[in-house]
């Protein structure tokens, strides 16, 4: 099999790819690492492309990576090719954002509050200070933080608001389909220092919490990060979701962690692609 990963050697994520490319190649299959975006038409060489770590991180031209990204989806369904994630999930990231922490919140699934219309803003428990940030975003990128008695004049267009949270850490949790592998508390939090992680074991509570989100999701074939945000009293809420491509963190873990990891991840991609 013919296999390519995208991902983008400008982001400093690259080195869980190369884990992940050896590890097929060891099975016997040609692998290839490809910058993200790559010529469309070179998709027709490729039985499997897996999408990884090809997020443009420069604040200025992030949003291109979701038109790009988009084009690519639109081109794959013309051909043979399959892609992991398989990108059919429900909570479309690249259509609409984070608007699913406003839904979830609105149904009462344990997500940091969240709305987009500045007329909801009773449903949010007080803050000093809230935090603004466009549907389409990641890694922090555009967004705002605004203090209470500035919210009269706020317009939210696209948008979502939440109160900032007072927590210990954050706590994210790795996911093959709607299958447990691991997870990894970063304290104070993972942005935007990124401070070496150490291993954490989630309750059985949270781990199924995380799985509803998978669930409603409803991709056909995903490797998914929920996130956590540890609180001052130890009990955890859920700040984001992500099935797209997610960094895995994979260069942290142990070995024995990591073996079972890519065993899994290979064999659910085997089961996927037949």
């Amino acid at each position: 099999m013919r296999i390519g990963i995208l991902t983008n050697f400008n982001n400093g994520c690259t080195e869980e790819d190369f884990v992940i490319a050896k590890s097929f190649a060891e099975d016997g299959h040609k692998v290839d690492l490809l910058d993200f975006p790559i010529n469309l038409d070179l998709q027709n060489v490729y039985d499997l492309l897996i999408l990884k770590n090809a997020w443009d991180l420069n604040e200025n031209t992030y949003k291109n990576y979701l038109i790009e990204l988009d084009e690519m989806k639109t081109k794959i369904k013309q051909t043979h090719c399959k892609i992991v994630s398989s990108l059919d999930g429900k909570m479309d990231f690249e259509k609409y954002g984070k608007k699913y922490l406003v839904d979830l919140f609105n149904a009462g699934y344990n997500v940091v509050p969240t709305i987009d219309n500045i007329k909801d803003i009773a449903k949010l428990p007080e803050a000093k200070i809230y935090i603004k940030k466009p549907y389409v975003s990641y890694d922090g990128f555009d967004m705002q933080e605004i203090k209470r008695n500035n919210l009269k004049n706020l317009k939210l267009s696209n948008e979502i608001l939440q109160p900032k949270l007072d927590f210990i850490s954050e706590v994210q949790l790795y996911f093959i389909n709607d299958k447990f592998q691991y997870a990894l508390e970063y304290t104070p939090s993972k942005w935007p220092n990124y401070p070496t992680p150490h291993s954490f074991l989630p309750s059985k509570k949270y781990i199924n919490q995380a799985i509803e989100i998978i669930n409603i999701n409803g991709a056909s074939c995903s490797f998914n990060r929920v996130d956590f945000l540890k609180l001052n009293d130890n009990d955890m809420i859920i700040l984001e979701f992500a099935d797209s491509n997610p960094n895995l963190s994979l260069p942290m873990l142990d070995k024995k962690t990591l073996n079972m990891f890519l065993q899994n991840f290979k064999h659910e991609i085997y089961n996927y692609i037949k």
